[in-house]
Parts: C-alpha cells; sequence; structure tokens
C-alpha cells in the first residue's frame, strides 16, 4: 500500500468521525492533504487503528477463525441455511483455501490496521504516549497476523517509507521484532486501569503471550514443540509483574458481567476492543453477533431499547466433545439462568437472555408468529420455544450435531457475550470485546510455570476457579491438561481456541466431523492477490 492511499484513508477516518478510545470526532476545515496529518490532534491519528481492530475481531473474521477452526464451535448447513459457499466447512475440516472469505477478509482487515498504526507512528512524536500506543497497536496487528498466517509484512517503527516493499518477517524474526516495539515504548504507555487504551499491562500481557507461543510460532510444524526455559521464564516474569501491579483484580460476582454493554473499565478486563453504540458500523459483524447468530429463530429477544424484538439465526453452537470436558452443574461459567427456563409467568423486566450454553427445550415469550404477545398486568408467558418462521418443531438444542444438520434445532447455543443491538442490522453495540483479561495472565503463568517444570501452578489454577465458584470448586492438582482444559472453560467463543489447540498439540485430533490431521493447517493460506503485489510473501506450505 502505499503512502499516499494511507494518507488518503486516515483523512477520511479523521473527516468522518472514527470513533473510538473515548476520541471525539475533529474537523479540519482548511488542512490539505499530508500538512492535515502533520497538524492533526495525536488522538485523531491513533484513532483509526484503534476503531480498526473492532474489525480484525469482528464476528466473521478472527473469530470464526479462531472458533470453527476449533473443536469448541461448528457453524452446519441447516437446510438450504448457512452454506455459505462452504465456508464455514471448510473452516471447520480444516480445508481452507487462498480464496476462502473470511481468512482473505481477516488479512485484509489486518494489513488496513497494520497501516493506519504505521501512519500514526510515522506522524507522532518520539517518546509521545500517542506513538507508544500506535506501536502497541502495531504490534497486536503483527501478532494476530503471525498467529493465523506466519509471515508478517513489516516496515519498522522508524524512517517508514510506504513507497518500498515491507520485509517479510516470520518465526523468531517476527517474534524478535514484536517484543523489541513492545519493550521501546512500554516506558512511555500509560500506568493504571483504562480498557480501552493501550498501557503498560497490556503491551506487558501481549508480549507474555508472544513469549508462550513463541516455541510454536520459531517451528510451526514440530511433533513436539520446545518450550525453552528463558521464555517460559519470560512469561512468569511479566504475568507476575501485571498481577502484582494491584490495577486489576478477578471477577468473583458474575462472570457474564465481563461480556455486558457495561464491561468498560471492569476490574478483570486488561485491555478490550472498545465498542459503542453510537459508532459508524461494520456490516452486521459486531461482538454481539457471537450470541445473535447462534440463537433460535424461534427465540425472541429485545434489543437495548426494551421495544425492538428480534430473533436469532440458527448459525453456530458448540461441539458435543467440548461440552464433555466440563462440570456443566458446578461450572458457573456454563449456565446463568436469568429467567427459568420452563412454562410460566413472569414480569417483562426479568425477560433477558440466560447466558452460557442453552442446552435442551428452549423456553422463551409467547408469541403470535414472532410478535410478543403481553398479558394486560405487564407479565409475558414463558413457553416451549418453536421455530414459528421455519417449520413449526420445537427448539430443542441437542448435543448431537453435524456439518449437514439434521433440523434447525441441533446444537447446543453459546450465548457468553451480551446482545445490545438497536435494531434488525444487529451491528452496533456497547460491549467492549476483552482481549487480554487478568485470569489469562494466571493461567498463562500457571502453564508457563509447568512447562518450566517449577513454581506452584496449582495456586495459579485455583485462584481463578475459586474467583468463578467458591473455595469448593478448588482443584487438587494441576497438570498441563488441566490447564488447557481451564483454559477451555474460562476462554470459549473468546478467540483462544485455535490458538491453544495447537500449542497444546491437540488441533490435529478429531471431533465432529473433523478428521483433517494435516499440520500445514495449523496457519492460514495467504490470500494470492498479495503474493501477487508483494515481493518475498510466499504462500504456505499445503496451499
Amino acid at each position: 500500500m502505499k503512502k499516499q492511499s494511507i494518507i488518503f484513508s486516515i483523512i477520511l477516518a479523521v473527516l468522518f468521525g472514527f470513533q473510538s478510545c473515548d476520541i471525539e470526532e475533529n474537523i479540519i476545515d482548511e488542512a490539505l492533504g499530508e500538512d492535515l496529518l502533520t497538524n492533526a490532534d495525536p488522538l485523531d491519528l491513533l484513532a483509526p487503528a484503534y476503531n480498526n481492530m473492532r474489525k480484525v475481531y469482528g464476528h466473521r473474521w478472527f473469530f470464526a477463525l479462531q472458533t470453527f477452526s476449533a473443536d469448541e464451535g461448528m457453524l452446519p448447513t441447516r437446510g438450504t441455511d448457512w452454506f455459505d459457499g462452504g465456508a464455514f466447512q471448510e473452516l471447520h475440516e480444516h480445508e481452507c483455501t487462498p480464496t476462502h472469505r473470511y481468512t482473505t477478509e481477516t488479512w485484509d482487515h489486518i494489513m488496513t490496521g497494520m497501516g493506519y498504526s504505521s501512519q500514526a507512528i510515522s506522524y507522532l512524536d518520539e517518546g509521545s504516549q500517542e506513538r507508544a500506543e500506535a506501536v502497541g497497536l502495531l504490534s497486536l496487528y503483527m501478532w494476530v497476523c503471525l498467529d493465523a498466517y506466519g509471515q508478517v509484512p513489516y516496515r519498522g517503527i522508524t524512517d517508514i517509507n510506504f513507497n518500498e516493499d515491507p520485509q517479510i518477517l516470520t518465526g523468531s524474526d517476527a517474534v524478535s521484532t514484536i517484543i523489541a516495539n513492545l519493550e521501546s515504548v512500554v516506558s512511555d504507555l500509560p500506568t493504571g486501569k483504562n480498557t480501552v487504551r493501550f498501557t503498560q499491562d497490556a503491551a506487558k500481557s501481549l508480549m507474555a503471550r508472544v513469549y508462550l507461543n513463541k516455541a510454536v510460532y520459531e517451528d510451526r510444524y514440530a511433533t513436539n514443540f520446545s518450550f525453552f526455559n528463558e521464555d517460559m521464564q519470560k512469561v512468569i516474569d511479566l504475568t507476575t509483574e501485571v498481577i502484582e501491579s494491584g490495577t486489576h483484580s478477578l471477577e468473583t460476582d458474575d462472570y457474564f458481567s465481563m461480556f455486558d454493554p457495561d464491561n468498560e473499565n471492569h476490574p478483570e478486563i486488561i485491555w478490550a476492543i472498545k465498542n459503542e453504540l453510537t459508532s459508524i458500523r461494520i456490516g452486521g459483524r459486531s461482538v454481539s453477533r457471537n450470541t445473535t447468530n447462534g440463537l433460535s429463530r424461534g427465540l425472541i429477544y429485545f434489543a437495548n431499547d426494551g421495544t425492538t424484538n428480534l430473533t436469532g439465526s440458527d448459525a453456530g453452537c458448540t461441539l458435543p466433545g467440548f461440552l464433555d470436558t466440563w462440570d456443566a452443574a458446578n461450572d458457573p461459567r456454563y449456565y446463568k439462568e436469568n429467567y427459568p427456563n420452563e412454562e410460566g409467568t413472569i414480569p417483562f423486566s426479568e425477560y433477558k437472555m440466560n447466558r452460557g450454553f442453552l442446552e435442551g427445550q428452549l423456553y422463551g415469550i409467547k408469541n403470535d408468529a414472532g410478535t410478543p404477545i403481553f398479558n394486560e398486568d405487564g407479565t409475558i408467558d414463558i413457553v416451549a420455544v418453536k421455530l414459528w418462521n421455519k417449520d413449526e418443531t420445537f427448539a430443542n438444542h441437542t448435543r448431537e450435531v453435524s456439518l449437514i444438520a439434521e433440523n434447525q434445532s441441533v446444537g447446543v447455543r453459546v450465548s457468553k457475550w451480551s446482545i445490545d443491538d438497536i435494531g434488525t442490522n444487529r451491528d452496533d453495540t456497547g460491549v467492549d470485546i476483552a482481549v487480554f483479561r487478568l485470569a489469562d495472565l494466571y493461567l498463562m503463568r500457571a502453564e508457563a510455570k509447568l512447562r518450566l517444570g517449577s513454581g506452584d501452578a496449582l495456586a495459579d489454577v485455583n485462584t481463578v476457579r475459586v474467583a468463578r465458584g467458591g473455595d469448593g470448586f478448588a482443584i487438587a492438582g494441576a497438570t498441563l491438561d488441566d490447564v488447557y482444559n481451564e483454559r477451555g472453560f474460562e476462554f470459549y467463543w473468546e478467540y483462544h481456541r485455535r490458538t491453544d489447540q495447537i500449542r497444546f498439540g491437540t488441533f490435529e485430533d478429531t471431533w465432529t466431523d473433523k478428521t483433517n490431521s494435516d499440520k500445514n493447517m495449523r496457519i492460514y493460506p495467504i490470500p494470492a492477490g498479495p503474493i501477487a503485489e508483494t515481493p518475498g510473501l510466499e504462500q504456505n506450505p499445503g496451499y
């Protein structure tokens, strides 16, 4: 991408009001071209880099790549619904091609974000907080690119020349560059609590994540990864600094509050991608759709205004093998009941979506072909949900499911991210996308201790478990398998599972309708266009 193109894109971003991280729109009337950027408010330069992260982490992009390729999720074809050119089947079966829609679009969004970040870096003052934030955002885009594609086009963070071809970083070069860039700016980043601006703790969290996965990134197709002691010690040191800072604390009351519309500056969240109900729309791909797309079409829910009624899409669901790892009866992360899932009458004010895994027969507001029915006293009747807009069968979400589903209802649905929509486009939300949480740091530290062979990993695992379920929820011992399972319980539907499965050596396993054990599928194909246009960028093996 040439410098002029990026300048034009950022001019549009400034003029038309990207909104993120409390950055207010600032219209500049008389500046033109590069002068506009030279004289721009630093926050206006940062806004596009922050806001574009919403696309990378959108429902159809990094979420789909991390979730529907892993053992925690599937988006089956239901009758004539959701074939979508085979895109979701290919993700699930590990059969993607270089023309796959969502791997291509995710790459494009990453490159755009890197361009916005690099342009901000080139116009912001050395040593400023804003430039440090831009380097932090660039590093996060680079990490996603490295994790998903194994190759990172890179132009540096000093004397950036957009008219020259980028370097192509892979393996240890990519890892060391991301770490070095973060270390070079961490002291310029702010301390304290701010979940929507890149802070020192966000940088340390990202560095810990890179070190934890370094063995994978440096030897992508290894049969067994070599986790070096010095890397694991770095994970321990970095996570300990954040944990002991006292800035963040684990949620002990309501696990699902971390995924609610008011989750900005939640005590447990270290850094999140900011969403606002007034943000520019990104085409129905908001984090809320991670939930709404899986809900039954017969289940009526209400938008944030309390009056607009909407229905789900009968799309994504979880898998029986993943559910079988849970202690469903005792783990509060499995299910939270906001209204009784049984016949009865309740005040309308109590009708809020149940959270977690929605299994078995679903119950919801009584309706007439999708129109809610209210009783004269303001109460509502809760009845068994039927697929009123399909075949009038009951919405019974059974565990057993397949890529070619036998009906609309099969497959346990996941209601983790709160629904916070303003209309039928279902694309605006105030739910911030948590990228780094304190629980992740405890579990990264536990894993690093076990791989290093030293330290009390059990204490870290139980710190998280006790926060979720009380003293009785602690376990007696912690192995790597326990940490792996705990990460599944804690971070399902949060963009982690594919990365975790690769690191723990389970990504080539067999699960529902997935048998491919090709190690080449650990990273995604590079789109053909960028390969043709970018010297040094090569197609990944197996594609």
